[in-house]
């Protein structure tokens, strides 16, 4: 079953769950939180100092020239929408509607919020919110934290990432720090200049730990990469740093919404016997799909992420590539023999322990959740152990793969500790994540 129609599946035997009302209360409301995130667009937040070039990057995003230069607008939301149209959020607190996206109408009535709804086809897979604020320390500060509660994907973009910088993204949140990217832009003028390795190695020493990716990108170039009959110059969108990075926000986009697959699943299994009791619910047999099914690597990343204000973690790394040149030079050389066969050792251990996991859930009851949990770190922690001991040392991609059964390893014990009604959801999460990123990396 490919993920397309597994997300399909579970997407439509929770709305059934969910309506039925036969959930516990405490389910409920998870159940509902997951089915938002399944039904809703990524939120995807630009953020940075003033003229950082996030309204260039917006409109490489989305693949339109939605922000003209010289015009200057307040923080704008970006969605899909079938007819065209802008509504502003006036200083007195009304709003207006246009049926225009023109930059000069909508700055004519000094709005202090925008929301355009355009039916551009990026945009049902992710919405944009570029952040504007003065340039002040404090009025950034301020409003990055804001659009922090209101996004899944974050990307900062700077040109040297400042100590005022610095000292905003220290601040924010871990969960948006975990799916956020600092983007190094103009990194053409900067190469003109003969400054761009030494800005990504300044940048680098003081951002590594902080984002999930840094990427440099040359957005003009990237946006002249588009062709007048829309179809796009590969080498240059390569060359010029976008394709990395539409490639790095569109992983994002299907972990965050497999990982709601996988969580919706697992919470689908787990009450099947309450769920039977309406015959409109369809309940899942009581092997889950999702824990022995392999990703089809042919299928383009699509669907879409967290809408809650506190979306479940499903992030549990942070790649330690520091350009878009150095991460597509270690997928070249592809994966060394002893990584490979250590990969497929680890993928058949995940899904044998999650066959019999799923087995033994029908007998559990109410013990089942720190069951599940308590299987989930001794699993994790087999993973870590394994991973350290085979594969090629050499070999890039599984140095990650160590930092990712590493992290998971820490999350899933606080997850332990904190005894959560949704935290044996997360760890399996967890678990199905590890077990996707070495797929995909077979599959590179």
């Amino acid at each position: 079953m490919s993920n397309q129609s597994l997300g399909i599946r579970v997407l439509e035997e929770l709305s059934q769950a969910v309506e039925s009302g036969l959930l516990p209360d405490s389910v409920q409301d998870n159940a509902q939180k997951l089915l938002d995130r399944l039904r809703q667009p990524v939120r995807l937040a630009l953020m940075g100092m003033p003229e950082s070039g996030k309204s260039t990057l917006l409109n490489l995003l989305v693949g339109s020239d939605v922000m003209t230069d010289g015009v200057q607008l307040p923080t704008l939301q970006l969605t899909y929408g079938e007819t065209t149209q802008t509504i502003c959020t006036l200083p007195d607190g009304s709003r207006k509607t246009l049926p225009t996206t023109n930059g000069a109408e909508i700055a004519a009535l000094s709005p202090v919020f925008v929301e355009m709804q355009m039916p551009l086809p990026a945009l049902a897979k992710i919405s944009v919110l570029e952040v504007v604020a003065p340039n002040d320390v404090n009025a950034i500060h301020r409003a990055s934290q804001w659009a922090s509660k209101r996004s899944d994907v974050a990307l900062w973009c700077t040109q040297s990432f400042t100590e005022d910088e610095q000292r905003i993204w220290s601040t924010m949140p871990d969960l948006i720090k975990d799916h956020a990217f600092c983007m190094v832009t103009r990194a053409d003028a900067l190469a003109s200049q003969g400054l761009l390795d030494a800005t990504l190695g300044a940048v680098s020493n003081a951002a590594r730990d902080e984002f999930n990716q840094i990427l440099p990108i040359a957005t003009l170039d990237a946006l002249a990469a588009r062709q007048p009959d829309g179809s796009v110059n590969k080498d240059k969108m390569r060359e010029s740093g976008g394709l990395a990075l539409i490639s790095a926000v569109l992983k994002q986009v299907e972990l965050g919404r497999q990982s709601a697959v996988d969580m919706a699943d697992v919470l689908l299994h787990q009450h099947r016997d309450i769920l039977a009791q309406d015959p409109a619910v369809e309940t899942p047999e009581p092997v889950a799909p999702t824990l022995s099914s392999s990703p089809d690597a042919s299928q383009p990343a699509s669907g879409s992420a967290t809408t809650s204000d506190s979306p479940l973690p499903d992030g549990i790394t942070r790649l330690r590539t520091l350009a878009a040149k150095r991460l597509q030079e270690e997928e070249q050389e592809g994966l060394k023999p002893a990584t490979r066969e250590a990969y497929k050792h680890v993928i058949q251990y995940i899904e044998d322990q999650a066959k019999d996991l799923s087995a033994a859930l029908q007998d559990l009851g109410e013990s089942a959740p720190s069951e599940v949990i308590a299987q989930s770190v001794e699993n994790i922690q087999w993973l870590c152990d394994y991973l350290n001991e085979n594969g090629d040392d050499t070999d890039a991609s599984l140095l990650r793969a160590r930092d990712t059964a590493f992290d998971a390893a820490d999350l899933v014990q606080l997850m332990q500790m904190e005894k959560r009604d949704s935290a044996a959801l997360e760890a399996v999460s967890l678990i199905l994540q590890i077990k996707r990123e070495l797929q995909a990396d077979l599959a590179a």
